[in-house]
């Protein structure tokens, strides 16, 4: 990101209609067409083995939504975290959740919907006793491909970009994963899963100290910031074993393959400590649920 994160802006929404809505994501595009998918529990008869499922309604100006499960959500176990991502120029939409067969393991699932057919959904970054929370997903739809010249020019390529947060036993981080999209599909093999903390630029993770009141959950909600460019995105997320705040800009490239560089697209500006409106000296409000994150000038509003 071009400018440091040095204060932000933090604010607070509590609404009925929010808390009604922590596990559902809306879109809408630019046709008017309204996406929403949301937590369902199956009857005791539908013969499913999940103990939940994720429902998507697709809503068309004034006539009546459509309702339909998103196929492996039926799979045993718990289904929730869903967030959506929509590309115009294929009228591709795509769903990323998380997906706990057990109690101490998950695994993050995608699918994609065109027209009016699901593709089978891929597993991402599935490792044994990882919880993944706090699910985000942007486009970007080209990347910087080597010429033969030395230099890099932009081409077409649609790219997904997710963001979460992952829990261990030995404590969490946020991670990143590039998903090169081809004729509307996922391929497991081209994608590429990071920590974020491998982009930030070596002694700017400096620690901060905090309130014993510091609410660390705002540390743990990374987000995909929109991106003037159409070839990078920009991401921030937190860390809590500094309290501190950190934005990158992640700028894909392609030689052999798609991919990251570490030391050409990331290592961003120094981190932030989280303030708030209320109390600038830390962050503390009680605050649970998604958090969302707007761009307010030289800061980032954190919003809940």
């Amino acid at each position: 990101m071009k400018r440091l994160l040095v204060s932000l802006a933090l604010a607070l929404f509590a609404t009925a209609a929010f808390a009604q809505a922590a596990d559902r994501d809306v879109l809408v595009t630019l046709d008017g067409t309204i996406y929403t998918v949301d937590q369902g529990i199956p009857s005791s008869s539908s013969g499913v083995a999940a103990t939940n499922i994720i429902e998507l309604s697709i809503q068309n100006g004034s006539e009546a939504p459509r309702y339909m499960l998103v196929p492996e959500s039926v799979l045993a176990g718990h289904h929730f975290g869903s967030t959506l991502a929509y590309d115009a120029d294929s009228k591709t939409l795509f769903v990323l959740w998380t997906h706990m067969p057990n109690g101490t393991s998950s695994e993050l699932l995608l699918a994609s919907y065109r027209d009016g057919k699901w593709q089978p959904a891929v597993s991402i970054d599935n490792q044994a006793n990882h919880i993944r929370t706090n699910l985000r997903l942007g486009i970007t739809r080209r990347v910087s491909q080597l010429q033969k010249d030395g230099t890099y020019a932009d081409m077409p390529a649609l790219l997904l970009h997710a963001v979460w947060w992952d829990e261990t036993s030995s404590g969490g981080e946020a991670r990143y994963a590039m998903l090169p999209i081809d004729n509307g599909a996922l391929s497991p093999s081209a994608i590429e899963v990071h920590s974020l903390e491998e982009f930030v630029a070596p002694g700017t993770d400096v620690y901060n100290a905090v309130d014993p009141s510091f609410n660390t959950e705002i540390l743990r909600h990374p987000a995909i910031v929109s991106s003037p460019m159409q070839s990078t995105v920009d991401v921030v997320f937190g860390d809590t074993k500094t309290n501190t705040i950190h934005g990158v800009t992640l700028h894909p490239i392609a030689d052999a393959r798609v991919h990251i560089p570490i030391g050409i697209g990331g290592g961003g500006p120094g981190g932030g400590k989280p303030m708030s409106l209320a109390a600038p000296s830390t962050f503390s409000a009680p605050w649970k649920g998604p958090i969302s994150v707007i761009e307010r000038g030289d800061r980032l509003a954190f919003a809940n």
